[in-house]
């Protein structure tokens, strides 16, 4: 069976959790637990925000991390070559910090579990999941097609989150909304802003062009009561405006030349 290599961040995001799992293995059970509390997310360290992104590293045991690097091994390449290695990283790490914002927003509502930390790649995984779904609709996971999947998976978390209070399951849908709207709402967002730009420099090209129609409008008088009343007629104030409308061309000539 040749199964394919992974994309260069999905191999090194797999490699990082690999070495973090093993760590875990080796430190035994009390260092597994302090793991999980120093670089967790729970609600006691939710101002510490580089938990936002440890907690993606952990995983708290052998299916979990399976399971996880599974997911990422297999949805990851296709969105990593889709978004180019550097986005890519972003979106993984966005999709998961958004999942554990998530999970604290719901231990806020249910205290009682303030105190469970939320570890695991899933809310990254997901949104891989999810990428794919928007992205590669023609994409099937074993016999089934990916967007049947992912809405299989978003009605799985709601009802688990709504009927069994399982707060993890909030992490997967925050993960999962945070890649639909990064695929969805970003190349608007993109958009819209070039937009703005370019009206932006339009406007200030239209002001540009009133300000100099005016200003030779004013020297063009200037040049007239010249003609009809002589130099000495001049104002300072038309003076000063006649020196630096010649300076003005004397600098415009002086680019065309270089040009």
């Amino acid at each position: 069976l040749h199964l394919p290599k992974p994309t260069r961040v999905t191999m090194w995001l797999m490699i990082s959790c690999a070495v973090v799992f093993v760590a875990q293995i080796f430190g035994g059970s009390d260092f597994r637990m302090d793991f999980f509390r120093w670089l967790g997310v729970y609600r006691p360290g939710s101002h510490e925000i580089w938990r936002l992104l440890t907690f993606q590293f952990i995983h708290g045991g052998a299916r979990h991390f399976m399971w996880n690097m599974l997911g990422l091994y297999f949805f990851g390449p296709p969105v990593e070559k889709h978004l180019g290695s550097k986005k890519f990283l972003i979106f993984y790490l966005v999709c998961g910090a958004v999942g554990g914002l998530c999970f604290l927003a719901m231990s806020f509502i249910w205290p009682e579990f303030e105190f469970i930390p939320l570890v695991g790649a899933s809310g990254g995984v997901l949104g891989c999941l999810m990428g794919c779904a928007i992205l590669f609709p023609g994409f099937t996971v074993l016999i089934f097609p990916i967007r049947w999947v992912a809405a299989f998976y978003v009605i799985l978390y709601i009802l688990s989150l709504t009927h069994d209070r399982d707060l993890a399951d909030a992490a997967h849908l925050g993960g999962m909304g945070a890649a639909a709207a990064w695929i969805l709402l970003m190349p608007r967002l993109r958009g819209a802003a070039r937009d703005a730009s370019l009206k932006r420099k339009q406007g200030a090209w239209d002001r540009k062009m009133k300000q100099r129609a005016a200003d030779q409008t004013e020297i063009d008088r200037i040049l007239d009561k010249i003609k009809s009343d002589g130099l000495n007629s001049l104002t300072r104030r038309e003076k000063d405006a006649l020196k630096k409308a010649t300076k003005r061309q004397q600098a415009e000539e002086d680019r065309a030349h270089r040009l």
